[in-house]
């Protein structure tokens, strides 16, 4: 009977000398026998992209579209930002980027340059209109001056196209030769707004170059931008804010 108390006693110090000896692998000891594999905990998977197009930043671009039915919840009137409009039309933009746009286009203004705005959010429904009057004219030329219902950043409620007294208050190429114009491409970056189709860079953006069109992407994605050497497109696809709605 002692015997077997001993034993078993032994037995129980052995079981526990062995558990001790067993550790994760992220441990930091040696073990003294090959790890087991139930050990072993595999790295965790990344979490799932958000299901969503409401990313201030997300691409939108020729491979990558909107649904017909998208629009921001949060659009907000310009004047309510004392932003001018041409014609005074009632025009809309996300909150956010409204903000913004104001603190731009009022620094402009203490600096000598008047910005107004010509076009900010356009549904899908709009973006139809717009195309088909363009092709009309220009036929299939057309494609590579405006956005294809779907593929427009004014879908997403973030672009503006800007004009002035300078550029006659048309929204064209003229605007790019204006005062107003270079104090865009100084400051913008510093209120959130970026050159969306810049000169030079059409075979990645697509497009003609538009020095009216605007887009908000927040101070830090436009610091960023600025310091990347890309394009638009090229860096939004490298951060994946990808339209997923």
């Amino acid at each position: 009977m002692i015997l077997a108390c001993v034993l078993a006693t032994g037995y129980v110090f052995v079981e526990a000398q062995q558990a001790t000896r067993i550790r994760p692998v992220r441990q930091p000891i040696t073990p003294s026998r090959p790890p087991l594999a139930e050990a072993v905990i595999p790295p965790a998977s990344p979490p799932a992209p958000e299901e969503s197009c409401d990313d201030l930043s997300v691409l939108v671009d020729r491979s990558h579209p909107l649904p017909p039915d998208y629009y921001p919840k949060d659009l907000a009137p310009l004047w309510a930002y004392g932003i001018p409009t041409l014609g005074g039309a009632e025009m809309l933009l996300r909150r956010e980027a409204a903000q913004h746009l104001g603190h731009l286009v009022g620094d402009a203004a203490a600096d000598g340059e008047e910005l107004v705005v010509a076009s900010a959010y356009r549904s899908y429904v709009d973006q139809q209109r717009s195309y088909a009057r363009l092709a009309s004219i220009y036929g299939t030329e057309a494609g590579t001056m405006s956005a294809t219902p779907g593929h427009s950043q004014h879908q997403l409620g973030t672009a503006v196209d800007f004009t002035n007294a300078a550029a006659g208050y048309e929204v064209w190429r003229a605007f790019g030769s204006t005062s107003a114009s270079s104090w865009l491409r100084e400051h913008a970056r510093e209120y959130g707004f970026v050159l969306a189709y810049p000169s030079g860079r059409e075979t990645e953006t697509g497009y003609q170059w538009e020095p009216w069109h605007y887009r908000y992407v927040g101070s830090g994605n436009a610091g960023h931008l600025e310091e990347s050497g890309l394009s638009l497109q090229e860096f939004l696809a490298r951060e994946d804010v990808l339209p997923r709605c």
